[in-house]
């Protein structure tokens, strides 16, 4: 059983959600949904699609399958993430996309709705994480407070039961915090052993957001996995370095978003549960701080509302 962590509502009451959540990026198709029930079989209970993924619907059938094989399992049981279009930041679209969403999915409501960039992008933009410079896919006719007004009525209205944001650096989070009606339960951002956003991080803490982190184990070619510290620690503790790792952002107070269609894979990275790292061994990973990002998201820098991105 996967343990609980907690995001704080507007109302100051709260609802649980899994310590670990598999991401659908990329995961498609048959076999994308026979991951996801295999992922469901091993354990999994929290998953992270998004509208720009095109997936949600196949994520969502993933689930009802499951629902429906009366296996002690109910919608309840899920934590399903979804997000907002950066097309789509414009108040009067975002009701609409959210919407989409949940029938898309045929799941009724979706657990957290995230507000995925920052910024607006232009219709028909993509965003591209290879680090190239496309600042002329911003849209800087359209504030950020105005997607966030529409998450806020998205969740007045019962069809997600939590909101929050995704790629937002600490000064963007806090002119939502004082723009906003509503305090952003979650950032999902790009979090691992190489790229740890403590200051994010502890910022993120002292407003009581909940820090997700996706890409937490990086891509290959990053050295953070190598590191003969991670790989020593790995060793002392009978663990992977990726175990290793994912432990290190758990103990931090962080929820990784692991994505991986393979079943041997998607156990691994479940099994992290029955270990913990010493306070030693937190600073010793804590000081892997080379900024070893797997995503980059350039186009952000000529963004006229939020100019700061070095978080980011």
């Amino acid at each position: 059983m996967i343990p609980k962590t907690y995001i704080r509502l507007s109302d100051q009451k709260s609802i649980s959600l899994p310590t670990i959540g598999l991401g659908t990026y990329l995961i498609t198709g048959a076999d994308g949904k026979e991951a996801i029930k295999t992922a469901i079989d091993l354990g999994y209970r929290m998953f992270d699609t998004a509208a720009a993924y095109g997936n949600e619907a196949m994520v969502g059938e993933a689930i009802r399958d499951k629902v429906r094989e009366g296996k002690h399992m109910t919608r309840e049981d899920f934590f399903v993430i979804s997000k907002l279009c950066g097309t789509r930041h414009r108040m009067d679209l975002v009701y609409n996309c959210c919407q989409k969403s949940v029938e898309c999915m045929g799941l009724d409501y979706v657990d957290l709705y995230l507000m995925h960039t920052p910024v607006a992008l232009k219709r028909g933009a993509k965003i591209s994480t290879k680090g190239t410079a496309l600042n002329n896919i911003v849209d800087d006719s359209i504030n950020p407070i105005e997607a966030w007004l529409g998450l806020e009525k998205c969740y007045q209205e019962g069809i997600c039961r939590s909101i929050g944001v995704s790629n937002f650096n600490e000064h963007q989070l806090n002119s939502l915090i004082l723009e906003g009606s509503i305090v952003p339960a979650v950032n999902q951002v790009e979090c691992s052993v190489g790229y740890n956003q403590k200051p994010l991080r502890q910022f993120c803490q002292q407003q009581q957001v909940l820090v997700m982190g996706y890409a937490p184990l990086g891509k290959q070619k990053l050295p953070f996995l190598n590191n003969e510290r991670v790989k020593q620690i790995a060793l002392s503790a009978g663990k992977t370095p990726a175990q290793v790792s994912l432990r290190y952002l758990i103990e931090g107070g962080v929820v990784p978003i692991v994505k991986s269609k393979d079943c041997t894979r998607q156990q691994e990275n479940l099994d992290i549960f029955d270990f913990n790292l010493t306070e030693h061994q937190m600073e010793d990973l804590d000081a892997i701080t080379e900024k070893q990002r797997a995503c980059e998201m350039r186009f952000l820098a000529g963004a006229r509302h939020f100019p700061f991105i070095d978080s980011v």
